[in-house]
């Protein structure tokens, strides 16, 4: 093959002969080189946060490679699998010369912009490579000897490249070993961090799996132990076989008893001879055929107004054996008040069967509610079910989400609650039945009834009494809130705080998941903190949606001038897109580098979740 190169005489390797070809049937000229290709200061931030993992992990190293290597006048370079050079470190006189061939950081060096060169040339190789002096493409860098190598996720997947570049007479045939062997040791350190993150994430699920829960060996000596059954059986401090009655541990689905308490034998892996994997679960007692109530009123944390007095009224209305509404957005703690009411009515030593309207197809609701008879349907257990309705007898029905109830269900659940009683599908009995009904919604059943999705009969039957809780972000008590949180979080320790600016996001934040997403969020931002501060640039990062209330007032107020209008546009663009630039730019109609210099005028700031987990480095 014909290449515009003063290649020599020497034999050129394959691989680099395959690069030319490529190069040249790009239409890229030796004479001419791209160096034009380069991120603006928001892309590359924009970078930084997505391969913040590896730049973690590889910047140790590089330091302490280029500190062994110093006075070679050479630079090493980490890029991105995208071809973009993110970190650089080297001798500043090399990294002067080098930057004339915009070999420094936020250029673009894969093989379509910088033709054949390490970098590149490594990437479509995916393995090792050495270009040396005109072995690459463009005769601008011909002064350059250059080694690289792929660094590879733990999953397998090409995370970046790591380059060791020189002048051309400070070649040498073992550079091309020295990057793939720091290549290796970044993903080395890669797999440790992913090996201690899921060993600490599965002590976290562990801990937080709300039934007790003990694994032992087949010595049967206790390895692990959960927060739920040390508080039930207390610290074991010998060997599990002594104390269990008089069954053998490791036979599987058996069940054994520990002080009194029953527990389930089961097996964490199929191999029971090679893992310490053996693990008991406390067995639940059923009451009254119905299930026990985990809420009181003892349990809400409350200093709001609003929420005292709705407190105050859900607890006289607990005594008045009448249906009750309650209303609130999601994550409000509907279901929290009625398992509490139920707890301090008349019924609650009855049972309390909770059903979620929406969750069951429509075809199967009525059998749910009402039971079936045998033979009803396809499919149909052969001595028929019993409904919920049936179940909860004498105790409590909580229908969560009734505005989801399809208008056929709301028709036989209005004649069940008339006559008080219940006809299974496919049968013609009638069942006597006498159940005090909670209902909950998160819709406005007034615009419901007025958009003809709600029967107003069934409505009023079921509102002897609503309630409507407040939303998170009008109560007055966040903080008090938010602390509670943090001090049930049992992996907190006494350094993990919230900072004065992550109170201010946690006063300032709409938070649309209300208690359920607080909850959430501050489980994961102490997790993330790792024992140390949690901050608001954690707090914001882990949520959904990014705008505080006092942005989302901006951003519904009529702008007042052209900016103003253009910035509302913006800001939307990039909440609909998640922040994605690109995505961002298309709904704009203007370039990236447009979009990233208006955000930059009118200081439009964007959170990228591409990687939220890591320790930054000091």
């Amino acid at each position: 093959m014909s290449v515009n190169i003063n290649a020599g005489k020497e034999t050129i390797p394959a691989f680099i002969q395959e690069s030319w070809k490529r190069c040249h049937s790009k239409g890229l000229q030796p004479s001419m080189m791209d160096k034009e290709d380069m991120l603006g200061e928001f892309e590359l931030a924009e970078y930084h946060d997505q391969y913040a993992e590896l730049l973690y992990h590889s910047s140790p190293l590089l330091e302490e490679v280029y500190s062994s290597i110093n006075g070679l006048e050479s630079i090493l370079l980490l890029a991105a699998p995208e071809g973009y050079i993110i970190e650089t470190v080297g001798d500043p006189a090399f990294i002067r010369h080098a930057d004339n061939v915009s070999l420094r950081k936020g250029a673009n060096w894969l093989e379509e912009s910088k033709g054949t060169n390490a970098i590149g040339t490594a990437i479509v190789e995916k393995k090792p490579v050495l270009i040396h002096g005109n072995q690459h493409f463009h005769q601008d860098n011909h002064f350059l000897t250059c080694a690289a190598s792929p660094i590879y996720h733990p999953d397998g997947h090409l995370l970046g490249v790591l380059n060791l570049s020189s002048h051309q007479q400070n070649y040498h045939p073992f550079s091309i070993s020295l990057v793939q062997r720091v290549a290796d040791s970044i993903k080395q350190a890669l797999q440790l961090s992913h090996t201690q993150k899921r060993e600490k994430n599965l002590y976290f699920i562990y801990d937080q799996y709300p039934d007790p829960l003990i694994t032992i060996d087949k010595e049967g000596k206790v390895t692990n132990l959960n927060i739920a059954a040390s508080n039930i059986i207390g610290t074991l401090k010998k060997p599990i076989a002594n104390i269990i009655s008089g069954l053998d541990p490791l036979v599987l689905g058996k069940r054994i008893s520990i002080k009194d308490q029953e527990f389930a034998v089961q097996t964490l892996g199929e191999n029971i001879e090679h893992q310490s994997s053996v693990i008991l679960r406390l067995k639940k007692q059923k009451l009254n055929g119905g299930l026990t109530n985990r809420y009181q009123f003892t349990d809400m944390i409350s200093d709001d107004p609003q929420m005292n007095q709705t407190i105050s009224i859900a607890k006289r209305a607990a005594m008045l054996d009448i249906s009750l509404l309650i209303t609130g957005e999601s994550g409000t703690g509907k279901e929290l008040f009625a398992q509490s009411i139920h707890g301090v009515s008349l019924r609650s030593d009855k049972p309390f069967i909770a059903i979620n309207c929406s969750a069951i197809p429509e075809n199967l609701l009525e059998s749910e509610l009402f039971g079936y008879e045998k033979g009803a349907y396809t499919g149909a257990k052969s001595g028929g079910h019993k409904g919920k309705f049936e179940a909860a007898d004498g105790g409590t029905l909580f229908l969560d989400e009734i505005g989801d109830m399809p208008l056929s269900a709301q028709a036989t659940l209005l004649r069940v609650l008339q006559e008080r009683c219940v006809t299974r599908v496919g049968g013609h009995a009638s069942i006597p039945i006498n159940v005090r009904i909670i209902a909950a919604t998160n819709k406005d059943l007034q615009k419901e009834m007025e958009a003809g999705e709600f029967r107003a009969d069934l409505f009023f039957r079921l509102c002897g009494l609503s309630l409507k809780l407040p939303n998170l972000r009008s109560r007055k008590d966040l903080l008090l809130l938010a602390e509670y949180i943090l001090a049930e979080i049992p992996y907190k320790n006494e350094y993990t705080e919230l900072t004065d600016d992550a109170k201010s996001f946690i006063l300032e934040y709409s938070w649309p998941g209300n208690f359920r997403e607080l909850q959430n969020v501050l489980g994961q931002a102490v997790f993330l903190a790792d024992n140390g501060p949690i901050t608001r640039g954690t707090l914001r990062a882990l949520c959904p949606v990014s705008t505080t209330l006092e942005e989302r007032a901006d951003a519904d107020r009529e702008p007042r001038n052209f900016q103003e209008h253009e910035i509302q546009l913006i800001r939307k663009a990039l909440e609909r897109s998640n922040g994605n630039i690109s995505t961002a730019a298309k709904q704009l109609d203007i370039g990236r580098n447009t979009l990233y210099r208006k955000m930059k005028k009118y200081g439009i700031a964007f959170q990228s979740k591409s990687f939220i987990g890591y320790k930054k480095r000091e």
